[in-house]
């Protein structure tokens, strides 16, 4: 499921590229220490993802496979992982009922294939919540639970190591939820609350104290300010009402946000012993991510992703149960299914044939008042009009399946999750790779051969992209000159001072080397900039300028 085809196109801007290009400066700089973006301190997340593309980009080299490939092995580890628990806690098939579950929902198939930093995060909360149960457990049967306190502080250091202190918060209000209900089972125990504490604090300290050690508080100081940025939702792109997770959640985990609505809120009268309390860990899993991401202003369709590993949890109850004759999964639950996976394989069925040259027309005038837009997703012939085929093909299947579902002629939903299985890995061999150079491959391309002689400086001007520091093979010595004296001056709210007073120096004074400035089609540029700058070509939606000799 995760290894192939990783490397079929390019990363997306800005997350994928953002990262990926953070773990190339480790490799050019030798600097493992803490995260650079333009050669410039990155302080908005921690290194242990970065470190592991590092790696992987070390092996295998600088490019797209190696950038999402750690992911893609947190992915097997994952799926068996759940596995695993599912075996030990309830029974082999519902192992196998946990991991389709979640191999078989739209956006957590395809998880594991991207260069973000959510999916090995998750694994980690993940695996620090499990081990608090397992303690919990212990602790009821009078056994020593020492080791799993101790595994829950390594796996809290390596959550936080990932992206941040978030993930103590989560696996924090988890285990505080699961004190007041279960009461002394819950309890760790002072001793052992200071193993938890001692081991989470041993693992981050390989970081935070060699950063300390070398640089001094400055870095950790800005990484926090702005953990606390993103919690006061201070980002306006990224803020969205509080009901955007239920939504995210709804569409893009389906079916499984779907089949484990009845365990949202209860047990399966059927769970005993271990499973019931497996069970409640997972809901207050599920709900303290989905509460605190909502009260949080600032969303992002990641933050909310780990609520999939418990929602796939009771999905595969519901596959379990009914496969076992345990449960009659309710005929109503075919409506949701129709209002959630029926609008999106539609859209995939359409979508390619109105992108075709031949039909255009259709979409130019919904389009008109929006030219970047326009040019994004109109230019270029790359799309056949084939490419809906297998969308209409699963259109067709979840029809009949809702149909035969809703009037009681079949009682499983397992083909529904394999044929969800099967539509992802669609979308990921033949859309996305189209989709995406349909929206950023002809600028990709530019970047690449502007500066593939190395002579050339290429830059982006009133937008934002890593697409020129990844795909330009951008070095140090190239964002050294006359501006860095001044540029923390300059530019003090800048996250990338230099960089920020690198592209201004560059559009304003002369330069001995060619420059090539790119923008989007629709940059009105102003006298200034024209005195200096000339309209060299058209890339897709996007504008090359060529700086005016002097």
């Amino acid at each position: 499921m995760y290894i192939p085809f990783l490397g079929s196109f390019h990363l997306f801007d800005w997350d994928e590229i953002n990262f990926a290009e953070a773990a190339r400066e480790m490799l050019v700089t030798g600097e493992w220490g803490r995260v650079q973006i333009a050669f410039e301190p990155f302080w908005e997340k921690p290194p242990l993802f970065i470190w592991l593309q590092a790696i992987c980009m070390k092996i295998f080299g600088i490019n797209e496979f190696a950038a999402r490939l750690p992911n893609a092995l947190a992915g097997i580890v994952s799926l068996n992982v759940f596995y695993h628990i599912g075996k030990k806690h309830i029974g082999h098939f519902f192992g196998l009922f946990f991991v389709l579950a979640y191999a078989g929902s739209l956006a957590p198939s395809l998880y594991f294939k991207t260069g973000i930093i959510d999916p090995v995060f998750n694994l980690f909360i993940f695996l620090s919540v499990y081990q608090w149960f397992l303690a919990e457990i212990e602790i009821g049967n009078q056994n020593n639970a020492r080791i799993h306190f101790l595994l829950f502080g390594i796996f809290a250091g390596l959550a936080v190591m990932t992206k941040g202190p978030v993930a103590l918060l989560i696996a924090g209000i988890v285990a505080v939820v699961r004190l007041f209900a279960a009461g002394k089972n819950a309890w760790p125990g002072w001793l052992n609350l200071g193993v938890s504490a001692t081991a989470f604090l041993f693992i981050i300290g390989l970081w935070l104290g060699l950063e300390t050690y070398r640089h001094g508080t400055w870095f950790l100081s800005e990484f926090f300010k702005y953990q606390v940025i993103l919690l006061q939702g201070q980002i306006e792109w990224h803020n969205q009402p509080w009901y955007y997770h239920f939504l995210v959640l709804f569409f893009l985990c389906a079916p499984a946000s779907i089949l484990a609505f009845p365990f949202l809120f209860r047990n399966p009268d059927v769970a005993t012993g271990n499973a019931s309390v497996l069970f409640s860990y997972m809901r207050s899993l599920f709900w303290t991510v989905l509460i605190v991401f909502s009260i949080v202003t600032t969303k992002i369709i990641h933050y909310s992703s780990l609520c999939w590993i418990p929602l796939a949890f009771m999905a595969g109850y519901t596959l379990y149960a009914s496969y076992t004759k345990r449960l009659i999964v309710s005929r109503w639950l075919s409506l949701p299914v129709l209002i959630s996976l029926i609008p999106l394989a539609a859209f995939f069925t359409i979508a390619p044939y109105l992108l075709t040259v031949e039909n255009r027309d259709i979409l130019a005038p919904l389009l008109s008042k929006d030219i970047f837009a326009t040019k994004l997703l109109l230019s270029g012939d790359i799309w056949g009009g084939w490419e809906g085929i297998p969308a209409l093909i699963f259109l067709c299947f979840v029809l009949v399946w809702i149909v035969q579902f809703a009037m009681g002629i079949t009682r499983h939903a397992i083909p529904l999750f394999v044929a969800v299985l099967l539509f992802a890995q669609y979308l990921y061999i033949i859309v996305l790779p189209k989709a995406e150079k349909q929206l950023q491959g002809n600028i990709i391309g530019t970047i690449k051969s502007e500066s593939s002689d190395g002579n050339n400086i290429v830059e982006s001007w009133n937008y934002k992209t890593f697409a020129i520091l990844f795909y330009g093979k951008t070095q140090p010595k190239q964002f050294t000159g006359v501006w860095t004296k001044t540029a923390a001056e300059k530019f003090p709210e800048e996250p990338a001072p230099n960089y920020t007073a690198r592209k201004h120096w560059i559009v304003q004074n002369p330069v001995t080397r060619p420059v090539k400035i790119i923008t989007r089609c629709d940059f009105k540029a102003d006298s200034a900039f024209l005195q200096q700058f000339i309209r060299k070509s058209e890339s897709g939606a996007y504008t090359v300028w060529g700086k005016i000799n002097p």
